[in-house]
């Protein structure tokens, strides 16, 4: 498995709704609703019109995605909307590989505390993002106080998987 992260196209929206909808709704859903986020259509409570979406590719398929945008919700620079990764290649590094990605565009958007909302059950997620530094700020959010930390966490975990490659956003 050789993994390349890339910025996200539009071309890449559907196959980005098929894994969110490994989750949740159907990928109809999340086609509309990606598409949507991403062209600044639809936005979440307090989100500023900065946002970008990074994809993991093997082998010409998309096997997992990260989304993120400016934001002043909780007092926060940011805010983490999606990390996706297919079910079947869990595991491998490559949720790591998306969180340096998109941890790398808020640090060059000058955005260092960051939130993610995540439900109280959902412990595989709170695990995760615990994992790379994030800490609880309430029931339902958790949070990085200086999103750098996520780059120390990754290059621990990436030692033996040096494939990362970060492109630069406008």
């Amino acid at each position: 498995m050789s993994v390349l992260i890339r910025l996200a196209e539009d071309r890449d929206i559907p196959e980005m709704a098929t894994l969110r909808a490994q989750v949740w709704e159907t990928a109809a859903f999340w086609v509309e609703r990606i598409g949507l986020y991403l062209r600044g259509e639809h936005s979440p409570q307090l989100a500023l019109r900065e946002r970008v979406a990074f994809v993991a590719v093997d082998a010409g398929r998309i096997v997992g995605f990260v989304a993120g945008h400016r934001t002043h919700r909780h007092a926060c620079d940011g805010e983490l909307q999606w990390i996706n990764v297919d079910e079947k290649l869990r595991k491998r590094g490559i949720a790591g590989m998306l969180m340096a990605a998109v941890a790398s565009w808020f640090v060059q958007q000058q955005a260092l505390r960051i939130c993610v909302n995540v439900a109280p059950e959902n412990a595989a997620a709170r695990e995760f993002y615990a994992k790379y530094g994030a800490l609880q700020l309430n029931d339902h959010w958790m949070i990085w106080e200086d999103v750098r930390v996520v780059s120390s966490f990754v290059e621990k975990k990436l030692q033996k998987k040096p494939r990362l490659h970060v492109p630069e956003s406008t």
